[in-house]
């Protein structure tokens, strides 16, 4: 485990542990982020990924200018979290690695540029990878970044470490969200080369936007999944709690890939 990840998450289950125990009652106000950079000893990055890990599990909420206060954790709320592919392997038992294909400067593409923010005539990076999973071909992502962000990763290896890895543990950029979208599409020749699968065969496309702190984007990704290794567990509770708007609708508690084994 990196000194970052360390540190964060021993953050995190301090605050935690006092959440969930007698220290906080709902609507308390936890020590402002300096408080909790000079108690735990550690930097401010550090101190925010904790909390945002936090804000995740619903435990807390922020207020904008008044800082952290400890949910009602007896309403029934749902937890959705961006992952990457190591951390679902984990999840799943299952030991992940990848094999780097390319990691080039390329021309921009006027939709990745639009998504990614950035002006018409930047050059992007990109990175094709195939992801195993226990040595078997699951995945494969074409991956694009910002060349601010791409350029840390040229003397990084992509096998065994992930972008999230690299990006959070050594340079302490921290991926706070996320966005999917999934689609279903034929391979091409490309793609199944690389999944080991018949052209024009069935695939699971996600289409992911990562993003750091002040909402800018990291990367952006196509995922094509072998449809006959995973498949998407999508899980909502229904809360008949009426202090509870209509809005909230049917939480959404857990929506996370399922692997064959």
């Amino acid at each position: 485990m990196s000194d970052f990840n360390s540190k964060h998450e021993k953050v995190a289950a301090k605050l935690r542990n006092e959440i969930t125990g007698t220290e906080y009652e709902p609507g308390d106000q936890l020590p402002s982020e300096k408080r909790l950079c000079d108690y735990f000893k550690v930097s401010r990055v550090t101190v925010r990924h904790a909390l945002q890990t936090l804000e995740n599990e619903r435990l807390i909420y922020r207020k904008q200018g008044l800082g952290a206060f400890v949910a009602d954790t007896t309403l029934n709320s749902g937890l959705v979290q961006l992952t990457d592919f190591s951390e679902d392997m984990k999840k799943a038992g299952l030991k992940s690695s990848s094999g780097l294909i390319s990691l080039d400067k390329v021309e921009p593409i006027k939709e990745v540029n639009e998504i990614l923010q950035l002006r018409p005539d930047m050059k992007l990076i990109r990175i094709d990878r195939i992801r195993f999973a226990n040595g078997n071909p699951v995945a494969f992502d074409i991956t694009w970044l910002p060349p601010g962000y791409g350029q840390l990763l040229f003397d990084e290896d992509l096998t065994t470490q992930t972008i999230y890895d690299v990006l959070e543990d050594k340079y302490e950029i921290p991926i706070q969200g996320g966005s999917y979208r999934i689609t279903a599409k034929n391979a091409d020749d490309y793609i199944a080369k690389h999944l080991g699968i018949a052209p024009e065969s069935a695939v699971l496309e996600i289409d992911r936007c990562s993003r750091t702190t002040g909402n800018k984007k990291v990367y952006f990704q196509k995922r094509y999944y072998n449809p006959s290794h995973v498949s998407y567990v999508l899980e909502l509770s229904r809360n008949d709690n009426e202090s509870m708007s209509s809005k909230d609708g049917l939480p959404l508690k857990e929506f996370s890939p399922s692997f064959a084994k």
